[in-house]
């Protein structure tokens, strides 16, 4: 699987930019999932829509050119939006075939909020 791991930094975060990270890569080398890239988006950012943050439309983009199978991302949470919002992101990104994995407890995120089982052997990623 090709992945793109997408940070949210926020003022209020129980996690860092840096600790979302380290979730995020270490998901992607316990699923030996190769690393497209990594897309930030700074603390203050989080108020503006999805489509409008840093990184986004470098995403909707490679999801296009299906040069990339998976979001990574720590959990929806830290996507910090509305469900109405993060249910458009996901339906854009399942239309070009790219699904949406939180990496911190091993589930695909799904619109509606439907949830698939969790990946076997993944345990939950807990920073210490």
């Amino acid at each position: 699987m090709r992945a793109i791991c997408f940070i949210q930094e926020t003022k209020e975060a129980d996690l860092t930019m840096r600790q979302q990270q380290l979730v995020c890569r270490r998901a992607l080398r316990k699923l030996l999932w190769r690393c497209k890239a990594e897309l930030f988006a700074q603390a203050g950012t989080e108020q503006a829509s999805l489509a409008l943050r840093p990184g986004m439309a470098n995403l909707l983009k490679l999801a296009a050119c299906g040069q990339v199978d998976v979001l990574v991302v720590v959990d929806a949470g830290h996507l910090c939006c509305s469900r109405a919002e993060l249910d458009g992101l996901l339906t854009t990104l399942l239309q070009y075939g790219v699904h949406t994995f939180g990496a911190r407890d091993g589930n695909w995120i799904e619109p509606g909020g439907r949830c698939w089982m969790t990946l076997p052997g993944y345990d939950e990623e807990a920073f210490e």
